[in-house]
């Protein structure tokens, strides 16, 4: 897990979140980070990703670094060959599709399910999210986006 909001995991395990799914439809604040990921139900699907088991106090710091547009839920995770019940953050919007996300928060997300050896299908599911590129402003906002959730980390 990323060391910008001084996470440290005691464990952390690839799990399934099924009966989600993973969408683009919380929205950026420009047209060069237009959309980000985001969790919605939807029965027969399925979001792959890592559960991270971390203290409340952690819990605490990265809910405070996305923001109050978030909910808590605890949802049922296929964790190995069992459920558990885990917290997630999920982004409230009323939309219901894909927005364009930014080719660099795309790589995000393809190198950390890579990382996290997630299943070759999700990864190109990943990659075949709409994603926008614009040279040099892409690069600028990456860092601004990288510095703005440091500073909400603290």
């Amino acid at each position: 897990m990323e060391d910008v909001r001084n996470i440290h995991p005691k464990r952390s395990q690839s799990a399934i979140l099924e009966n989600y799914k993973i969408i683009m439809n919380m929205p950026g604040p420009n047209f060069v980070e237009p959309g980000f990921a985001n969790i919605t139900p939807s029965r027969g699907n399925s979001v792959e990703g890592v559960l991270h088991e971390i203290s409340d106090l952690e819990l605490d710091r990265i809910i405070a670094s996305e923001g109050t547009d978030y909910e808590l839920i605890k949802v049922k995770v296929r964790f190995f060959n069992s459920e558990v019940i885990a917290k997630t953050l999920m982004y409230k919007t009323d939309i219901n599709s894909d927005l364009p996300t930014s080719k660099r928060y795309q790589k995000i997300l393809v190198r950390a399910a890579r990382d996290n050896q997630l299943s070759p299908s999700y990864i190109t599911e990943l990659k075949n999210k709409k994603s926008v590129y614009y040279p040099f402003l892409s690069e600028f906002f990456a860092v601004r986006v990288y510095l703005w959730v440091k500073s909400r980390a603290r």
